[in-house]
């Protein structure tokens, strides 16, 4: 049948249909999948893109190379050294213990810490450990003994072993940095205490060591509870992304800056060892502001408490760790109530962590915030000159571009902090009360100390307060010096034959001038005393008898001596050079003292001892390079100095001897025209310090050398102490015995009266026959008197025929 089929039919016409409607349903679900796949893709192409963009953000940056910061340089005094033969007082000892900021406890067990004896012959020190230029020293327990009231003994505290020699650390002075650049110091998460690191995890990030650098779950309950809150009551920040938005982002609250800041946490955690992140975290942190921002805990510990990072206490640390929610809003020195309220709740966090127990708990709470004054951190010393001085000294030695050059230098320097202080000290009190005295109110000062011995700058006052940051006196000013000359004038003296102990005439002199004028020197009492020993001259400095032997040998003589001794300025060689017209800084006239002091050995001043970067490179090292020369005789030199001596004992600076009796020091004073300066440069066993006081404006003080800068430096003396100087005899150096007239007493032939004659040194290859005077002999004697005899009988006999 030819319609049979048509069921058949009929059922496969449906069925098409069926899969067309079908096959049409499917195509557009699979379009639909498809699209979303593409999508996928896509985000993922995108994401991964955003993602290595990030990922090449972090990995090209500052964060993979050891200068993570433009670090300041640091600056730090010398080394306190020990040594038994110094004859160290207990005094100084503690005072450098306070300067370093170790704290005094009953048991001392832990760095930085230390105990006295009830009877003050005992002290116990944990030394700090310190990377010293020279080698890393660890910490280690010292016993020192004193025997009336002198260090005596140096022993080990574990086994009471004698100790030849060891040092305490330096004080950290101060920083120095280019421009704009932020403000820290540098640590390593091995100096940083676990307490330090469990209180920040247990404050800020609890699940640090579990996340990959975000916390979901912390950021929704900080987002619940900010909507609960109707404004921002919780964070859900981790450390990471702390660092992160600290260290690559600016502040702005943004949706994208957030978005930024996870994908960099989540890469950055994935880049980095926790423990690095945690030292990143540690250096880059915010903490407050001083005379610039303050950034990381190695900074701020010495910002708030005065001491390293690695021996903050429970206490100590909660503040710090506290303090990173709000640094102003916490601030302990403008809000110490707000605080140690957020302080103690710190605390509360860390004793429900366990970290610390109900008894620690208790007592951390009733301790008080322990902030130091802000002038006594970095700022405790007060030295602007200094660092004045120290800056100049980098430029020349490692080029003007040293900061940006080199980062995270560590700059050794040569200053004690025991002179600066005392020096300081003298300045604000001596200079005060002049001014007031003389009705001065503008009155000035510089001072300069160096050790003579080593060539090194101990200190340096650049004005009549020490705080002052400006112009720097000691280096930038340039006055005329007066008799400070002198010593200089009278050392060219002896190499020209001329003796201590030879006479010159205090007597009107005049001196043809090259421009055809006279020129008349006067005394400054305005007396002439006849004939005086050249030592009397010298101590009394008077002018005329300086004037007489001076142009005896000229005055390009003298000067060819300033510059031997280290003076660098150009003289003009006129007559009135012997007294003093010349214009020196404090500075350099230092320098001509130190090497007076030297019996003639020139050594350059300096400041800066070594230079590291970051404790590793050195790149300066001033016994690598510094070369002495001998520049004068050291026999005119040591004459030299036994004249400055006698100026201590019966001359302008007679008053130190008075004040100061058994003490042998060396000085002069110097007064320019007008009492415009009035000046003092002398020295000790180890210190040479030169002081100027006037005017800026170059006008009259009313002072002399004696009534104004010697007062420094004897008040200088009664802070500081002082060790009795102690010459060393050159060979070639005489003592003889002088007449009233200025002749060397033969005194194999002569009769030696003490009272009538002075003994002093002479050079021996200077004395000439015609400054000797010999007596006659016993034949002699008898051979005059039996001539007297013929002669007196031959008279008579005449007579007789007469």
């Amino acid at each position: 049948m030819i319609f049979g089929d048509i069921p058949w039919i009929r059922s496969q016409i449906i069925h098409k249909i069926i899969l067309q409607k079908t096959s049409k349903k499917r195509s557009w679900k699979f379009r639909i999948f498809s699209f979303i796949l593409k999508l996928c893709l896509v985000g993922v192409v995108i994401l991964a893109a955003i993602i290595l963009y990030y990922y090449s953000v972090v990995s090209s940056s500052s964060l993979e190379g050891e200068n993570k910061w433009a670090a300041p340089a640091v600056i730090y005094s010398r080394p306190f050294e020990l040594t038994v033969d110094q004859n160290l007082k207990y005094e100084q000892i503690i005072k450098e213990l306070l300067f370093l900021k170790y704290r005094q406890v009953k048991d001392p067990k832990h760095s930085g810490e230390y105990a006295i004896s009830s009877d003050k012959t005992k002290i116990v020190i944990i030394r700090r450990a310190f990377e010293f230029p020279d080698e890393k020293e660890p910490i280690r327990p010292i016993l020192l003994k004193f025997t009336k009231g002198i260090l005596s003994a140096i022993q080990s505290a574990d086994d009471l072993t004698n100790i030849e020699y060891i040092r305490l650390e330096p004080v950290l002075l101060d920083r120095i940095s280019n421009n704009n650049e932020e403000d820290r110091l540098l640590i390593s998460i091995s100096n940083v205490p676990q307490k330090v690191i469990d209180t920040l995890i247990a404050v800020e990030d609890r699940k640090f060591y579990e996340h990959h650098g975000i916390n979901p779950i912390a950021i929704i309950r900080a987002f619940v509870a900010n909507i609960k809150a109707g404004r921002r009551v919780q964070g859900g920040s981790t450390i990471t992304q702390q660092l992160v938005k600290n260290y690559f982002l600016n502040r702005e609250k943004s949706m994208d800056r957030k978005i930024k800041e996870l994908f960099m946490s989540v890469i950055v955690d994935a880049r980095y060892e926790k423990s690095q992140i945690l030292e990143m975290y540690l250096n880059e942190i915010y903490l407050g502001h001083g005379s610039s921002d303050i950034y990381g805990f190695g900074l701020a510990s010495y910002y708030y408490f005065g001491i390293p990072v690695d021996e903050l206490t429970w206490e100590q640390t909660a503040l710090l760790v506290g303090m990173i929610k709000g640094p102003s809003y916490y601030d302990p020195r403008r809000h110490p109530d707000r605080a140690l309220t957020r302080r103690n709740l710190v605390l509360k966090i860390l004793l429900d962590a366990e970290k610390i127990t109900q008894n620690e708990y208790e007592k951390f709470i009733k301790t008080p915030l322990g902030i130091i004054d802000s002038k006594q951190n970095f700022g405790s010393i007060r030295l602007p000159a200094y660092v004045s001085l120290l800056k100049d000294e980098l430029s020349t030695k490692l080029g003007a571009d040293y900061l940006s050059k080199y980062n995270g230098l560590r700059i050794f320097t040569s200053l004690d902090p025991q002179v600066q202080v005392a020096a300081n000290s003298s300045v604000e009190k001596v200079v005060k009360d002049l001014a007031k005295r003389y009705k001065k109110k503008d009155l000035q000062s510089a001072v300069v100390v160096s050790n003579w011995r080593t060539s090194e700058v101990l200190a340096v006052v650049g004005s009549s307060d020490p705080a002052f940051p400006g112009f720097n006196r000691v280096t930038k000013s340039q006055r005329q010096i007066g008799s400070l000359v002198k010593p200089a004038a009278y050392l060219t003296a002896f190499e020209n034959g001329w003796h201590l102990g030879s006479v010159v005439h205090d007597a009107p002199v005049t001196v043809k001038l090259k421009n055809g004028q006279n020129w008349s020197p006067k005394n400054f009492d305005h007396k002439f005393l006849g004939w005086l020993p050249l030592y009397k001259g010298f101590a009394s400095s008077r002018n005329v008898p300086m004037v007489r032997v001076g142009m005896s040998f000229g005055v390009d003589k003298v000067i060819d001596t300033l510059h031997a001794l280290g003076v660098t300025s150009n003289i003009e060689p006129v007559p009135s050079t012997l007294l003093g017209s010349v214009a020196m800084s404090p500075y350099q006239v230092n320098q001509m003292y130190a090497t007076l002091a030297t019996e003639g050995f020139y050594k350059p001043l300096g400041a800066v001892r070594s230079v590291d970067v970051g404790g590793n490179k050195v790149i300066f090292d001033r016994t690598a390079i510094l070369d002495g020369k001998q520049v004068v005789d050291p026999r005119s030199a040591y004459l030299t100095i036994v004249g400055m001596t006698y100026v201590t004992k019966i001359g302008t600076a007679r008053r130190l001897t008075a004040n100061f009796p058994q003490k042998i020091i060396a000085g002069k004073t110097g007064t320019s025209n007008n009492s415009n300066d009035s000046w003092f440069s002398g020295f000790d066993e180890n210190e040479v310090v030169t002081i100027w006081i006037g005017n800026d404006d170059n006008t009259g003080t009313s002072l002399t050398g004696s009534s104004g800068a010697l007062l420094v430096y004897e008040d200088y003396l009664k802070k500081r102490g002082i060790q009795s100087l102690t010459l060393d005899v050159p060979e070639g150096i005489k003592q003889v015995y002088f007449d009233v007239n200025g002749y060397i007493i033969d005194d194999s032939s002569c009769e030696i009266d003490p009272k009538t004659m002075i003994k002093l040194p002479v050079r021996e290859d200077m004395i000439s026959d015609a400054q000797v005077h010999k007596c006659s002999t016993f034949i002699e004697d008898l051979w005059d008197r039996g001539g007297d005899m013929v002669n007196e009988g031959i008279d008579t006999i005449k007579g007789w025929f007469n």
